[in-house]
């Protein structure tokens, strides 16, 4: 019976604590490119578009209310000239894609192997 009851609680602390999802996000990053990248919350007419180009100096753009609410399973990808895709994965080629400023609608994340990223300190910079 006490294992019932813990169960139950257990059950009912983690159902208050579910966050919404975000749903999938697209980053499509140039070929090559390493570093980090910074993606901008600019809300605005387009509101809803799920997939985002990341320029050649590492900036996204993003139209959504809160980039930072609720839980997010992102894809991103190396894309060349003629627009074909390669998968890039996280803990291999992305990490730190949790990290942001929530005051400023900031997020961002590191493109590259895991030892250039432990080396690699975030400095944020205007776009």
């Amino acid at each position: 019976m006490k294992n019932i009851l813990i169960f139950v609680l257990a059950l009912s602390l983690l159902a208050g604590c579910k966050q919404a999802d975000q749903g999938q996000r697209t980053f499509l990053i140039p070929e090559g490119f390493t570093g980090w990248v910074t993606v901008h919350n600019e809300p605005a007419e387009g509101e809803g578009k799920r997939e985002y180009n990341v320029t050649e100096e590492g900036h996204a753009e993003v139209k959504e209310k809160d980039i930072h609410d609720g839980w997010a399973s992102n894809k991103y990808y190396y894309v060349d000239k003629e627009g074909k895709r390669k998968e890039l994965s996280e803990g291999k080629m992305i990490h730190g894609a949790s990290g942001g400023d929530e005051n400023k609608g900031e997020a961002f994340f590191f493109v590259g192997n895991k030892e250039d990223f432990e080396k690699t300190e975030y400095t944020p910079e205007d776009k």
